[in-house]
């Protein structure tokens, strides 16, 4: 019945990988408070570069660390789970890949910055997300369940309605100078944090 409980399955915990990106990004900000710290006493601020390089050979390797600890639960897993957690693990290396591509390129650690960007650079990362973004979609839906497709339908439907009352509301307001002017990023991360709230909720509860 659906309404049964669900048995819990022994296996890798989750609450690792989601600590291991935690503290890369702790140690991403860290790298950029320390650069900032320099420039405003006069200091030879570091590489633009340097901050994200560090989190993610940091987490490279904690993630290669969790691996190897729970190599023989893996070795159990069904062929579509693999697929599904491969798919999970490319979609946040493609979003890290897209991350430090812009951060070297604007030449800083800000990615809600809208300092210019070269055509070139515009267009490789329009280019690698756009196709990782559709090929991780594709693998995604063919691994999944009919629980987490219903969440991920959801998650979906929340955050369109966030961003449909959100947009209208902040161009009006920006129009009669009650708002800043809309920003595409701020709309982007709203409906995408409202998505996997939304998602989660449904798959976990």
């Amino acid at each position: 019945m659906t309404n049964m409980p669900k048995e819990r399955r022994a296996g890798p915990g989750y609450l690792w990988p989601v600590a291991i990106i935690m503290i890369a990004g702790a140690v991403a900000g860290a790298f950029a408070g320390n650069s900032d710290g320099l420039a405003e006493t006069g200091g030879q601020p570091l590489p633009t570069w340097a901050g994200p390089v560090a989190a993610l050979v940091l987490a490279l390797a904690g993630m290669a660390l969790y691996i190897r600890l729970n190599r023989e639960a893996w070795a159990g897993w069904s062929p579509r789970k693999r697929l599904y957690w491969v798919t999970m693990v490319a979609s946040m290396s493609l979003g890290a890949g897209v991350a430090l591509t812009l951060q070297v390129a604007q030449g800083s650690g800000d990615l809600a910055s809208d300092a210019p960007l070269t055509p070139a650079t515009a267009i490789i990362v329009s280019a690698i997300w756009v196709v990782g973004m559709s090929v991780a979609s594709l693998f995604y839906f063919r691994a999944v369940d009919d629980h987490e497709r219903h969440a991920y339908y959801l998650g979906s439907v929340a955050g369109f309605h966030a961003f449909v009352i959100a947009c209208p509301v902040w161009w009006v307001a920006a129009r009669a100078s009650l708002a800043p002017p809309v920003d595409a990023m701020a709309l982007f991360v709203l409906t995408l944090a409202v998505n996997l709230i939304v998602y989660l909720w449904f798959k976990y509860r």
